[in-house]
């Protein structure tokens, strides 16, 4: 059993990507970044692939200047970022060039570790950032993807995880986006991956209470010898969220195993996300039964709620349960794909065809027929013959090696054709996004101020301005302690 165990906090990443449709905005997050910084946590989860999309394509704000600000914020706790190896914070695969000149940037704009992973696990596919990222001073949290299948075994991971230390890994993350990680299993997958890397990685555990399972999952993690565990804040766990951090810390401290926390910080800190949620109408996250289905599908709780959105605006919201069971029998067919993004994508929308025209890959969406042909890296097992006999047959041949390796450098063609740009941050983007879609966050950056929300929330200050919008009541008095405060008009 570990004596000290570090937690990662997923409040301003992953948890609100889970519960809020990745919708919180630096107005919501911003005041509290202080507070956070002063929290004792490991490290701080900030961006990832939809946190970045959905900061540009709805809320208008930049992911690069959200960096920044949160970075004045926090200054003595490590920022994450999460990067998808060749596909960086998108569902396309980008040339080399672009992938080592946005690891440059996110070392300019304050990020000092990255969770680098590859949606099947091929490393070949992490090689290129994981190379510039060590040259740019930034450390590397190889995340592997955890699923069930026949061949991703104690001793797959264990070998990846080896891998990954060999591209200059410093810590190890055993990524369930589902859920389908078990006590039972968690204390031999850690005794393995300790076996191939020793101490040279520290070990983190990074699960989704989809099943209910996570929060035990957690302690028993903690007790089989893992380094770092991922919570979020209460009001932001449960759910398709993490365990709740107080519990968390509360649990180990109970078991002599210090967390770092300041459990009074975590208290404040719960406070002003349980104010947010009142203020901005989100919801807050709720502990969830056991669902024996989810470890038949394995597609994480934000993919099933958008689903279930899609199919019931387009009048079949009865073939749910057909089209998550046709999912299953898809992720066999791609060699069993671990379920995360953009292969969960990619396996639901063909699950769909599949049910709706009632014929199994009668049509199959170009990108899947990317998958099959390799551009998107080596899976774990092989496809199914069929399934490949089908997509040669519209055309087109296989290929294999690094995904990025497919992709011609874009940097060059970008300066001359869209240029000039005003940074290099502004040149990613434009790597990433069209016009249309950059003009208005543009627009909207250039009249936003962001600095009137550092260490903004003063829970004093907005009680009595919500107090004074009450047309209705003339008399307020607030008492505790020395404190009082009396109001009336």
């Amino acid at each position: 059993m570990a004596k000290s165990v570090g937690i990662c906090e997923e409040a301003l990443r992953d948890a609100h990507q889970c519960l809020w449709s990745t919708r919180m905005t630096n107005e919501m997050m911003l005041p509290v970044c202080s507070r956070l910084d002063a929290a004792g946590y490991d490290v701080i989860d900030l961006i990832g692939g939809a946190v970045w999309d959905v900061s540009i394509r709805f809320l208008k704000e930049d992911p690069w200047e959200r960096m920044r600000h949160v970075r004045k914020l926090v200054q003595r706790t490590p920022l994450n970022a999460w990067v998808r190896g060749q596909s960086l914070w998108t569902f396309e695969i980008f040339p080399n060039d672009v992938v080592e000149l946005a690891m440059e940037r996110l070392a300019a704009n304050g990020i000092r570790e990255i969770a680098l992973y590859d949606q099947a696990n091929d490393l070949a596919n992490v090689e290129v950032p994981a190379a510039k990222a060590r040259s740019v001073g930034i450390r590397i949290r190889g995340a592997l993807v955890f699923t069930w299948s026949p061949v991703h075994t104690d001793a797959h991971y264990a070998a990846k995880a080896a891998e990954f230390v060999r591209l200059g890994a410093h810590e190890i993350i055993i990524k369930d986006p589902s859920g389908m990680l078990s006590v039972e299993r968690i204390g031999p997958l850690i005794g393995a991956m300790r076996g191939k890397v020793g101490r040279r990685a520290r070990i983190n555990v990074h699960s989704h209470c989809m099943t209910g399972r996570a929060p035990d999952v957690l302690l028993a993690a903690a007790e089989a010898g893992a380094d770092v565990l991922h919570t979020a804040i209460s009001p932001l766990a449960h759910g398709a969220s993490h365990p709740p951090t107080e519990q968390i810390h509360d649990a180990l401290a109970a078991k002599g195993i210090d967390t770092g926390l300041d459990r009074k910080l975590l208290e404040e800190i719960a406070g002003y996300f349980r104010y947010v949620c009142r203020r901005f109408d989100k919801p807050q996250g709720k502990p969830v039964g056991f669902d024996p289905f989810t470890l038949e599908h394995q597609m994480p709780g934000g993919m099933i709620s958008n689903l279930i959105s899609q199919l019931r605006d387009n009048g079949i919201g009865h073939l749910l349960e057909d089209i998550l069971r046709e999912s299953a029998a898809v992720r066999k067919d791609l060699g069993y794909a671990p379920v995360v993004s953009p292969t969960a994508q990619l396996m639901v929308t063909q699950a769909a065809l599949n049910v709706v025209q009632g014929e199994r890959y009668k049509t199959i969406p170009d990108e899947l027929r990317k998958y099959v042909l390799g551009y998107y890296g080596k899976p774990a097992a092989p496809l199914n013959p069929e399934l490949v006999d089908r997509v040669l047959s519209y055309g087109g041949k296989p290929v294999s090696g690094r995904a990025g390796d497919h992709v011609p450098h874009a940097l060059e063609r970008l300066r001359k054709t869209r240029g000039p740009f005003g940074s290099d941050d502004d040149l990613l983007l434009a790597a990433m996004y069209g016009d249309a879609i950059l003009k208005p966050l543009f627009e909207a950056r250039a009249r936003a101020e962001y600095t009137r929300y550092y260490n903004g929330f003063s829970p004093l200050r907005h009680l009595l301005e919500e107090v004074q919008r009450q047309p209705r009541l003339h008399y307020f008095r607030l008492a505790k302690g020395r404190l009082e405060v009396e109001i009336s008009q």
